[in-house]
């Protein structure tokens, strides 16, 4: 109905996804893992993240009470994990491999902001001209009928 019910599918899918992206690392961490492991659950992480994206902009400005909580939490997970995987790489001696991550990272969600903003200001826009085409429509409308009256008025009264 309206097309919320699958927001809340794919919001559910990417908290399940970043339970399991912690479970892993957790599992990496205890076992010293390797930057293999690693690797995988990066690509992981920018899956997920990628995913909450999608939905932030393709339903900008249009998400239940509920879905929004949801999707905050998921934001929240992820950021969560962001910062368990910086200590990690970072206690590891990786930095500059998590100095490389967090640029693309940040260099993705500027362009994300960017979008997103974008997709707002159109809806905004095309509800502003769909408003004022609705207000010419109906002052013809109004402005034909009263001529109409006045012609009727007119040819019975005066003719």
């Amino acid at each position: 109905m309206f097309g919320f019910g699958s927001e809340i599918l794919v919001i559910k899918g990417v908290l399940d996804s970043l339970s399991a992206l912690n479970s892993a690392f957790s599992t990496i961490k205890e076992s010293g893992g390797n930057a293999g492991s690693l690797v995988g659950l990066i690509s992981r992480y920018v899956t997920v993240e990628e995913e909450i994206r999608k939905v932030e902009e393709d339903k900008a400005g249009v998400l239940s009470v509920k879905e929004s909580l949801q999707l905050q939490v998921a934001r929240r997970q992820s950021e969560t994990f962001s910062r368990q995987l910086k200590d990690a790489l970072l206690l590891s001696g990786q930095a500059d491999q998590w100095n490389q991550i967090c640029q693309r990272i940040e260099d993705s969600k500027e362009a994300h902001r960017k979008r997103v903003a974008e997709l707002k200001r159109k809806r905004a826009r095309r509800r502003k001209e769909l408003r004022e085409a609705l207000q010419i429509v109906g002052i013809g409308l109004i402005v034909t009928v009263i001529s109409m009256l006045g012609i009727w008025v007119y040819l019975t009264f005066f003719h």
